[in-house]
């Protein structure tokens, strides 16, 4: 029958697909954080090439359409993407081993899982320390500074701030050194040093304007600049910024900088006695917060509209901001509620899918040992006496160490069988494999050749070494009391080939040598051991 084989892409369009998923993933890369939506759509495109897709190309590809389901609020499935971004990592691919780690860094913060997302952004920066790349490392810096500081340690936060300021500055990049003074002037004003934090989103605001394409920092560090101002008693430097930032964030479309503008701006207007400017900056807070997505400050807006209206005796307008206020602080609680049990939840299956991990390793682990174990006697079996004889074989020709083989054999085996049957036979396999494993080494090894024979293998042993353990194997199995397995089972005895390395050209060699010795301490009467050459001799 004619068969038709299935056409094969051409490397050409192999690399074509590469090309265009970079292209892809580099557009998303700028877009996840203000645009998650497109970012998703971007990866989503790139991992639906034709492909194969090299594994560093899929392993970007599930980074960046982790991140998006991340500010998506789709935290379960972000951390799985991540997950499976980062077993396909490429081994020695450790910039994208760095990017994977700290997008799980950044997602498990935007789960609220804090101390997970220190322990990723930890191993992240870890594995950034290794790379001659000052910008990635200061980036992932960044990243473990935030969730110190979200989690309630601003110091620490800043001792990373500041190294990432650093490096930043080394490779010359403004924008981001702007963006890290930021936060060293937010964790600087939270623990009270207010002259230290104005420093630092001065010089934000210094490095943004000396930029060819000046970016946000004028209004992002010049609001938070305000309450450090006001702390120190400032308030006409205080108004004069407000005066400045707040129009300016209504022109760049940035509405909780402006809401949040408005509200400081209209309380420092109450304390200063205007209450028609304050009335109007708080209103045009009210609707920006209601109408533009800045509800994170509706609460802030509704408790200043309400002590102005009370204060001016408009009792009807304090009442309805009062219970805007209540509602709005319900609004806050139902969210952090949902908040913490979403983080609650990623815990609960970031536990289990770990505790999952944890029993498919130890399951591996038992299969895996099951074929290279004896299952009736529990030392190593056929398979791992190859493996291990082949590596201690080639180690000591390569060092020069000592090595030597005993192959064992329970004589008259085939007797206790006929006599005492199989259940008692099995018995005396177990109990000799357990005597010579208590006279040898741990780093010798026990297996069972096959049916009543055993080899040991000594590691780095003399062969006065070898043959005493041999000889101390022989006699612990003569002595030990066979009555206890069946009392008419008196006695069994052991007979022993012993081999050293030098005398064999390879370990197949090594393995022939022992055997034939050992058939000569058969013909030679039973009981005993047969070394290569006799020690003194």
């Amino acid at each position: 029958m004619n068969t038709l084989a299935a056409p094969q892409r051409e490397d050409a369009d192999v690399e074509a697909d590469v090309r265009m998923a970079g292209g892809l993933l580099a557009e998303a890369e700028t877009l996840y954080y203000t645009q998650p939506a497109a970012t998703l759509r971007l990866a989503d495109e790139a991992l639906s090439l034709a492909g194969p897709l090299p594994m560093a190309t899929l392993a970007a590809a599930r980074r960046v359409r982790g991140l998006a389901l991340s500010f998506l609020g789709r935290h379960a499935e972000a951390l799985d993407e991540l997950q499976a971004a980062r077993g396909l990592v490429p081994p020695g691919e450790l910039l994208l081993e760095c990017q994977v780690l700290r997008a799980l860094a950044i997602a498990s913060d935007e789960a609220g899982v804090l101390d997970v997302a220190l322990d990723w952004g930890s191993q992240a920066a870890a594995v950034a320390r290794t790379l001659a790349d000052p910008v990635q490392l200061a980036s992932t810096l960044l990243s473990v500074g935030v969730v110190l500081s979200k989690g309630g340690d601003p110091e620490a936060g800043l001792v990373q701030y500041r190294e990432a300021l650093a490096l930043y500055e080394q490779a010359g990049d403004p924008t981001r050194s702007v963006n890290v003074l930021n936060n060293m002037g937010i964790n600087c004003k939270n623990l009270g040093r207010h002259e230290e934090a104005l420093q630092h989103l001065r010089r934000a605001i210094e490095i943004d304007e000396n930029q060819a394409q000046p970016g946000g920092a004028r209004i992002i560090a010049g609001l938070n600049s305000v309450e450090p101002l006001l702390a120190l008693g400032r308030r006409d430097e205080a108004r004069a910024v407000l005066a400045g930032v707040v129009p300016a964030a209504q022109a760049a479309g940035y509405p909780n900088a402006e809401c949040f503008g408005l509200v400081l701006q209209g309380e420092l207007q109450a304390a200063d006695g205007d209450e028609a400017g304050s009335r109007r900056s708080l209103e045009r807070a009210a609707e920006v917060a209601a109408q533009r997505g800045a509800g994170q400050h509706a609460a802030r807006v509704h408790k200043a509209l309400w002590a102005l209206h009370k204060k001016a005796g408009r009792f009807e307008d304090a009442l309805a901001h009062h219970e805007a206020l209540h509602a709005a602080e319900r609004a806050q609680f139902n969210e952090e509620s949902d908040r913490k049990l979403r983080a609650l939840q990623v815990q609960f299956d970031l536990a289990r899918a770990r505790h999952d991990a944890a029993m498919a390793r130890l399951e591996s682990a038992r299969l895996a040992e099951q074929t290279r174990t004896d299952a009736l006697t529990g030392v190593a079996n056929r398979r791992q006496l190859d493996e291990r004889l082949r590596d201690e074989y080639a180690r000591a020709a390569r060092h020069g160490h000592a090595l030597a083989v005993a192959m064992i054999d329970i004589d008259d085996f085939k007797r206790i069988n006929d006599r005492h049957g199989h259940a008692i036979g099995d018995a005396v396999l177990r109990d000799v494999a357990a005597l010579l494993r208590l006279h040898c080494r741990d780093i010798d090894l026990v297996a069972r050749y096959g049916g009543e024979e055993f080899c040991v293998v000594f590691v780095e042993a003399s062969a006065n070494d070898a043959l005493r353990a041999c000889e101390a194997m022989r006699a612990a199995v003569e002595a030990h009391d066979w009555s206890a397995v069946e009392p008419q089972l008196q006695r069994v005895t052991l007979s022993m080939g012993l081999a050293e390395r030098e005398e064999a050209d390879g370990r197949q060699a090594l393995l022939a040598a022992a055997d034939a010795r050992l058939y000569e301490a058969k013909r030679s009467g039973k009981n005993r051991v047969v070394p290569g050459v006799q020690p003194g001799a």
